[in-house]
């Protein structure tokens, strides 16, 4: 089965460094195959055994290899390319993220979430991904991954649109 692991937090600034081939020969090691990478943000694709602890088991392998703990967000290549085709068409006018999120919220926090006002930015729950637009770019998010995490309670990493279209292509 084919599989999409994100890393949480890494190639940013000076620490949490990820090379991508270390990363590629230590997927390898790990027994997954067809492993590739996408740009320097910690996107990983490879086949895999169908196995509940694999995330769990990559984040152990990455943090002994590493150094210090790497969260990983998994999703298989049908609910990857799900979720690339399942973007309101209304973002879409606009740039988009979309933070994948390592499960679904529970209702009263997605309520809390929808309490906030986030102006200008405009945001869709759908599944376990929040599709939300960034008309003044990411360094000016008033629904940062840091507040998605806090108020949904869910550990969450964000991709660009475009990354998340070309990995859906290389899927």
């Amino acid at each position: 089965m084919r599989f999409v692991a994100l890393l949480h937090a890494v190639n940013l600034g000076q620490t949490r460094k990820v090379s991508m081939a270390e990363l590629r020969t230590l997927l390898g090691t790990l027994g997954l195959t067809g492993v590739q990478t996408y740009i320097q943000s910690g996107n990983a694709l490879f086949d895999a055994d169908p196995d509940p602890h694999l995330g769990q088991n990559l984040e152990a392998a990455l943090g002994a290899h590493f150094g210090f703990t790497i969260p990983v967000t998994l999703r298989t290549a049908e609910d990857w390319r799900q979720a690339a085709q399942h973007c309101p068409a209304d973002l879409l006018t606009e740039p988009v993220s979309v933070a994948f999120l390592a499960r679904g919220p529970q209702p009263d926090a997605v309520a809390t979430l929808q309490a906030r006002d986030v102006t200008p930015e405009r945001w869709a729950l759908i599944g376990a991904q929040v599709y939300q637009t960034v008309p003044e770019g990411t360094r000016n998010l008033r629904l940062s991954q840091a507040v998605l995490t806090r108020v949904l309670g869910v550990p969450c990493t964000v991709r660009n649109w475009r990354t998340v279209q070309a990995i859906a292509g290389r899927l």
